[in-house]
C-alpha cells in the first residue's frame, strides 16, 4: 500500500484514515439495516465496533484493532468479507 504525503502534522496517515472509513461505513450499513438486520446482538456489536474504529488514533480512542472484543471483531470481519453488499 502506497502511503500518501501528509498535508500537515494534524493529518492522520492513510492506514488510520482507511480504518476510520471502515468504521463509518459499518455504522451506515447498520443504520440502513443491511448489516445483521435480524440479529440484534451482532447489530449492536457492529455499531460499537464501528464507533470504536472511528476513534482510532485519537487521544481517547482505541490504539489498535486488537482492542475490539471477539464479537466486535467478528462483525468487522463479516463487514469486510461482504462489504460490496453493504455499501
Amino acid at each position: 500500500m502506497k502511503e500518501r504525503k501528509l498535508d500537515s502534522i494534524y493529518t492522520d496517515n492513510y492506514a488510520t484514515m482507511k480504518v476510520v472509513e471502515i468504521g463509518r461505513n459499518m455504522i451506515t450499513a447498520c443504520e440502513l439495516n443491511k448489516l445483521f438486520p435480524k440479529d440484534d446482538l451482532m447489530w449492536n456489536r457492529a455499531v460499537t465496533a464501528g464507533n470504536k474504529l472511528t476513534t482510532i488514533g485519537t487521544t481517547w480512542g482505541i490504539k489498535s484493532v486488537k482492542e475490539l472484543s471477539k464479537d466486535e471483531s467478528k462483525a468487522v470481519q463479516e463487514f469486510l468479507k461482504n462489504k460490496d453488499k453493504y455499501i
